[in-house]
């Protein structure tokens, strides 16, 4: 049997439970005859949020949605963690690579356990830095080295800040000098005029493009590392001058000038 007790966050699992009961017009009543328990008792573990896996599992047939639609209700119901950073912590993490090293593989859903093996990290600099990371409130260690994220996955880096600064300076010079040929990888380039409505609808599709290259990245965090590739993904739109593409041939047609 599966009578493991939830915890950390089962408030919110609870609240979801809650919610789906009212919906159907259920009452504590209704559970407890289904459950085969008192009233009180049934009262009580709602109070104590003293679920088993069990007795979720339990309550889901009763309400008729699957665990996992359950799942999905409690996290629409939680707070929305904070997905930017001040400049502070973000000037933080610069200053230091290790914090932003570790707090970019932990957004990525890595485990302690596999960067140790991977990149062969010792907890002796592990450790230190996932304390820093705590106090600075962007996680919270947990027993055995497991880690609870305190902000969204997907962080959005604030324009002009210091890790898009730090971006602009390191990663997008060695990104774009990789090779796009190779098995995988994509690499396109258009430049044509566009109204102000186009370049608008253009932003917005862009915007969507990378929530759902996000939400399959969380979709895929569970996956063995066996399954997955480690992929970078760069759009950049911006206005540039006809000079751009103009210059070649004026240095052309000046080297074939004649010459008097």
């Amino acid at each position: 049997m599966k009578t493991e007790r939830l915890h950390g966050q089962s408030v919110y699992l609870v609240e979801a439970v809650k919610r789906a009961l009212k919906d159907r017009g259920m009452t504590y009543a209704d559970v407890a005859a289904a459950l085969g328990l008192s009233h009180a008792s049934t009262k009580r573990i709602f109070a104590q949020r003293s679920f088993t896996i069990d007795r979720v599992e339990q309550l889901c047939e009763l309400i008729g949605i699957s665990f996992l639609d359950l799942a999905r209700m409690a996290e629409e119901g939680r707070p929305a963690a904070r997905d930017t950073l001040n400049d502070a912590l973000e000037q933080a993490l610069v200053d230091d690579p290790m914090l932003l090293f570790c707090f970019h593989l932990l957004l990525g859903g890595w485990t302690v356990a596999r960067i140790e093996n991977h990149y062969g990290v010792g907890q002796a600099m592990l450790i230190p830095a996932l304390v820093k990371l705590e106090r600075m409130g962007l996680i919270q260690l947990l027993p055995g080295n497991a880690v609870r994220l305190m902000t969204a996955r997907n962080i959005k880096w604030r324009p002009g800040g210091p890790i898009r600064r730090f971006f602009d300076q390191r990663v997008k010079e060695e990104f774009l000098a990789r090779d796009f040929s190779s098995p995988g990888s994509v690499w396109e380039f258009e430049i044509g005029e566009l109204s102000e409505a186009s370049r608008a609808l253009l932003s917005r599709r862009i915007a969507n493009l990378f929530r759902e290259v996000r939400d399959l990245v969380a979709q895929d965090a569970a996956l063995p590392p066996a399954l997955k590739t480690n992929v970078g993904m760069l759009i950049a739109s911006t206005p540039v001058p006809l000079e751009l593409l103009a210059r070649d041939i004026a240095d052309s047609l000046e080297s074939q000038a004649p010459e008097y």
